[in-house]
């Protein structure tokens, strides 16, 4: 089995782990890329597994009532621990049979009784700015592993509210590295989704509902040019490419596009 399928097989067992939390997680992150792609856009074609960690994100005001917390559920499954502070106990970070983190996100705003009701302390979660936004902005998207069964429906959000919010919090990563991820999965939307005009559009509403002011700033800031900073970025992050002969071009363009309805 090559290293995509396992990646793929590990994706749907955690979905299975937790598939009485489902309603009340959202998909976030790199795993977006795949689920877009193959189950929203049904192009199968994309290669677009970028990334090991499976993130999800929670949040609001209620959750439904659960027995048992997430991590005491993982943790009595095959999931290993993996220690934040030398000498702690606790938070942890759960690694699906020792391979895959599982992260967990959430708004600064969100109160630690959903917290603890939810996920348990026990977990470390990450606060991120804006959150919110991709919480208010999702929709159901159904999975299935290969000729299984089995449906998941999982809550991601929608493909225009992932690639707005990594505009104006992209700039904001620490690291180089962090930054051209982020961008890359902008430019997977710009490029792959098939009524990118749809897209655009729904972007133009946020705009003009006030959300994150500043982002055409950090936009144009990276994409002045053919050879600003994000389109280099992009292109080193993406590697060859076999379709496109001038990919550098191709994201300049994508993005100056953006531009016009930011």
């Amino acid at each position: 089995m090559n290293n995509i399928k396992r990646l793929e097989l590990l994706f749907f067992e955690v979905l299975q782990d937790l598939k009485d939390y489902l309603d009340d997680l959202t998909l976030v992150g790199g795993w977006l890329s795949y689920v877009y792609s193959k189950f929203l856009w049904h192009n199968l074609k994309v290669q677009a597994v970028t990334t090991v960690d499976i993130d999800f994100g929670f949040g609001g005001n209620k959750i439904r009532p659960h027995s048992k917390t997430i991590f005491e559920v993982l943790s009595s499954l095959n999931y290993k621990e993996r220690h934040l502070h030398i000498g702690k106990t606790y938070p942890v970070v759960l690694y699906k049979q020792g391979e895959i983190p599982i992260d967990f996100i959430t708004s600064p705003k969100t109160k630690n009784k959903l917290v603890e009701e939810l996920v348990g302390r026990q977990i470390i979660i990450n606060k991120v700015d804006k959150f919110d936004f991709l919480l208010k902005n999702r929709i159901p998207i159904k999975v299935r592993a290969g000729r299984e069964k089995i449906n998941y429906k999982i809550q991601c959000p929608k493909p225009s509210a992932f690639l707005y919010h990594k505009g104006i919090t992209f700039i904001d990563r620490e690291g180089e590295l962090k930054q051209a991820k982020d961008l890359h999965y902008m430019y997977f939307i710009l490029r792959y989704a098939p009524k990118i005009d749809i897209i655009l559009a729904e972007i133009a509403e946020y705009k003009k509902k006030g959300h994150f002011i500043g982002i055409s700033k950090n936009v144009k800031k990276y994409f002045e040019r053919k050879t600003s900073q994000g389109c280099l970025m992009i292109e080193k992050e993406n590697g060859p490419d076999e379709y496109i002969d001038d990919l550098r071009q191709d994201i300049f363009e994508r993005f100056n596009k953006l531009l016009e309805f930011l």
